[in-house]
């Protein structure tokens, strides 16, 4: 029998260790190869703020309701040093991901009351809950990812800190010192931080502190609170909020919000099982979202209670990791709740927004950890644990290939509008996918200002080509390439001045080369007219497309403009990487029925 169980057991740890890697690696590979590489949603609105503020004024107004003090730092930075460059601001964003993950396992592994498989089913546990590509919404975007994991890497820091405030030692004031730095880089970085507070407070319970350091999380969580409302709001009234009132009526409707939110990401996940799109939008009127919730929510309340009552979460740091993520992201739900009941009612799909992911998914890796602290004594119950967690990984599997697979569509159209951009040009279809809730305006008004300053899309200076004859930026350099490849005019469009302008769409490849990432489109006098862009992540890279998207990305697809359309001249196109053109030349064919212009 112990023959059997210790084979059982290596047998589950390796099973962990092979789906965990899968996960982990699979989740980084799509996020760099799928992440925003331009400004995106509501960066378009928050960039309006840095570019006409002092760093500290940008710092201090609120958006949409939110602080984002610390997170802005980051993305001021990199407006003033590096020409805001989204590349460098997604890999900021991944790094303290993988901080606040690692955050998450120091827990799990300093655990002296769990053996060693159960900390690699753990560990399995957050590496799924963290790089699942459900939540790309939130992770594939450098800007939104740097506020979110900041938020939970400072929150994480107070909850682990928060034991050391038991004792009289020196640690004393060096854990409490720790707690509330964390309390408000969470505060501070988003809205939802604030669950940090109410958090540490039942914790504090839960650990048995003593009353010194209630007074010391409530005097720290006031003052959060109190500098929070005396910031001053960017617009002057905050979309989305309502005040509160309380009915019956009003409670109910509420508490379904909380299930229906808490139970989209694994109603997401098991839509991805059958044949057809993803039934996201049914969450609002799905009995088994709600049902699922409300037990999700039943069991959260449980665990609650019971660790209030039996008040010894100090015996295990997973159990302490793992109830702490469920009162954080359970407080961080019900605030969404709170503060948007008015727009889902008006907007119900939004039960179903990836946005909301982020929160959902944690609550459901707290209360797995908690589960398998709960089960560790009982082996049957143990290995019930296990099963469901490995029954988790499988079921969330198709939904993480689909998420990756749509971050690398999302990012080739993101790329296609920023290419729009830099070419002057105005074409509303293009930049849907970058545009904020407010509107396409505010992408017009802002790109303006990166143009003048040179960031972004525009570091790279590709929009001065344009008008310029093809041998006065090749000095010369032509090369032959092997260049082939096809293009049409797809639609007309207009230019910011009002000018006909075409947009191209086509394929470009070379003979054993990688595929170009720069194209200029010249007329018959040789002047550049517009700019075209290919993907710009190993577009070449035939096993890397085979083996993460099964082969279903286009890698050799294309999108540029041409400014000053006429339709009577012979375009071409060339490429144009590292400044060197190629010999040959693709014609680009003009539409075989004419185009309505809008």
């Amino acid at each position: 029998m112990n023959k059997f169980s210790a084979t059982a057991d290596r047998t589950a740890q390796l099973c962990a260790i092979c789906i965990g890697a899968i996960f982990l690696f699979s989740g980084v590979a799509y996020l760099c190869l799928g992440h925003w590489t331009v400004t995106h949603k509501d960066f378009w609105r928050i960039y309006a703020v840095c570019l006409d503020h002092t760093w500290l004024e940008s710092m201090l107004l609120k958006h949409n309701g939110h602080s984002l003090f610390f997170p802005s730092l980051i993305w001021l930075a990199d407006l003033r040093f590096f020409h805001g460059n989204q590349q460098l601001l997604f890999y900021v964003g991944l790094t303290l991901l993988f901080i606040a993950t690692g955050l998450l396992l120091v827990p799990v592994w300093r655990d002296q009351t769990i053996e060693l498989t159960g900390k690699v089913i753990s560990t399995l546990v957050v590496i799924v809950g963290t790089f699942w590509m459900g939540r790309a919404a939130i992770t594939a975007s450098g800007g939104y990812n740097c506020t979110a994991s900041l938020l939970m890497a400072g929150a994480e820091v107070s909850f682990i800190c928060l034991p050391s405030m038991g004792t009289y030692s020196a640690r004393f004031w060096a854990a409490t010192l720790a707690v509330i730095a964390g309390g408000f880089v969470a505060s501070f970085s988003f809205g939802a931080g604030l669950a940090t507070w109410p958090t540490l407070l039942l914790l504090a319970w839960c650990l048995r502190l003593p009353w010194r350091t209630y007074g010391l999380i409530i005097v720290a969580g006031v003052t959060a609170a109190v500098i929070f409302i005396l910031l001053p709001p960017r617009e002057s009234t905050v979309v989305g909020l309502r005040t509160l009132g309380l009915s019956i009526s009003g409670i109910t409707t509420d508490v379904s919000y909380l299930c229906r939110l808490l139970s989209a990401p694994i109603f997401y996940a098991a839509s991805h099982w059958r044949a057809g799109p993803s039934s996201t939008g049914m969450i609002e009127s799905s009995f088994f979202a709600l049902a699922f919730g409300m037990v999700g929510l039943v069991v959260a309340m449980v665990e609650i209670v019971y660790a209030m009552i039996r008040r010894d979460l100090s015996r295990s740091s997973l159990g302490l990791i793992g109830i702490a993520l469920v009162i954080f992201n359970l407080i961080v739900i019900g605030l969404i709740v709170v503060g948007r009941a008015e727009h889902i009612r008006a907007l119900p799909f939004e039960l179903g927004a990836p946005r909301y992911f982020f929160h959902s998914t944690l609550f459901w890796t707290g209360t797995l950890l908690v589960a398998l602290q709960r089960a560790e004594s009982t082996r049957w119950a143990r290995w019930l644990v296990c099963l469901v967690a490995f029954a988790a990984s499988i079921v969330a599997f198709p939904s993480h290939y689909n998420g990756g697979l749509k971050c690398r569509r999302a990012r080739h159209l993101a790329e296609a509008g920023a290419t729009s951009l830099v070419n002057g040009v105005r074409d509303d279809q293009q930049i849907g996918i970058l545009a904020p809730a407010g509107g396409k305006h505010w992408v017009y008004s802002v790109a303006e200002q990166l143009r003048q300053r040179r960031l972004d899309m525009f570091a790279e200076g590709l929009q001065d080509w344009i008008g310029l004859t093809e041998s006065s930026i090749a000095r010369d350099r032509y090369k032959r390439e092997g260049l082939k490849g096809r293009c049409r005019v797809a639609a007309l469009v207009r230019c910011d001045n009002g000018s006909p302008a075409a947009r191209l769409t086509g394929e470009v490849w070379k003979s054993r080369r990688p595929v170009p990432e720069t194209l200029v489109i010249v007329d018959p006098m040789g002047v550049i007219c517009g700019i075209a862009q290919s993907s710009t992540i190993y577009s070449d890279n035939r096993f890397l497309n085979r083996v993460l998207y099964l082969s279903k990305v286009t890698r050799t697809g294309f999108v540029g403009y041409i400014r000053d359309y006429d339709p009577q001249l012979q375009y071409a196109v060339r490429s144009a990487d590292h400044g060197t053109l190629s010999e040959e030349t693709i014609p680009v064919q003009s539409p075989a029925t004419e185009l309505a212009t809008p």
